[in-house]
């Protein structure tokens, strides 16, 4: 009998996560969550969390999200993207698992950034310019692993380096799988080959397919691309350092 889900997809927002949920729940021996992002991790207001009574009732209610739980025939994980960049849900998902197996996805950071932005404009939680909302943050300080805000984070959550820093230190390097938001789309099959076999699975074929292909308007425009380029250029090589990645393609 299973006590705990197995791996926990932490991100990166905008790389790839909703479509890594739909390919691992196509596995006839993963169990996911019907609904991605549970956000179990990452709620404000849990200062029970370490608590008997936090475990019985909150446990429960999880778990039951999770079709076949508690079988040990299958491997259970879930995927919420907001829980890499807050150091408090990392601690809890350490807290409830300390052996859980980390999946990560990063894509180019101005990408990521400004697709953020258009998702959350389509939405309509935001109205004006992708320029106006980088100056709008550039005028914001953050802390690295403070917990940032859902929509007005474009830019903060492009910085890889102390994010991946951060799962290390608490899961270890063998139990974190790092890749590009590009592999998944160019190397599907290969990627999740990796991913499986990661996660402790055999093998399955699971066709690629499209999941939340987004539209744009309009480009971003070529100085604000040039600035955020070099804004984050130091977490860039920093991150080709720690993964032993090239991220030439991420320069530019």
């Amino acid at each position: 009998m299973k006590r705990r889900i197995d791996f926990v997809v932490v991100g990166a927002q905008k790389s790839g996560t909703t479509a890594m949920h739909t390919f691992l729940n196509a596995h006839p021996l993963i169990s996911m969550p019907d609904a991605k992002e549970m956000h179990f991790f990452n709620r404000t207001a849990w200062a029970d969390f370490h608590l008997p009574i936090w475990k019985r009732r909150k446990l429960a209610l999880y778990h039951k999200h999770f079709p076949h739980f508690p079988d040990p025939s299958f491997t259970y994980g879930e995927a919420t993207p907001h829980y890499m960049t807050w150091n408090a849900a990392l601690d809890r998902i350490q807290t409830y698992n300390p052996n859980a197996r980390i999946i990560a996805l990063l894509r180019h950071p101005v990408d990521r950034a400004y697709s953020h932005w258009n998702m959350e404009r389509q939405r309509g939680f935001v109205h004006g310019s992708f320029d106006e909302a980088v100056r709008h943050e550039l005028r914001e300080t953050q802390e690295v692993g403070e917990r940032l805000d859902k929509v007005h984070s474009f830019l903060h959550r492009g910085f890889y380096a102390p994010q991946i820093q951060a799962l290390w230190s608490r899961f270890g390097r063998d139990q974190v799988l790092v890749f590009k938001h590009a592999d998944l789309l160019l190397k599907h099959e290969e990627t999740l080959m990796r991913v499986f076999a990661f996660l402790g699975v055999p093998h399955a074929s699971v066709p690629l397919q499209s999941v939340h292909i987004g539209s744009y308007e309009s480009g971003m425009s070529p100085s604000t691309r040039t600035d955020l380029l070099q804004m984050y250029r130091d977490d860039v090589l920093k991150l080709e350092r720690l993964l032993g990645w090239d991220c030439a393609d991420w320069m530019v």
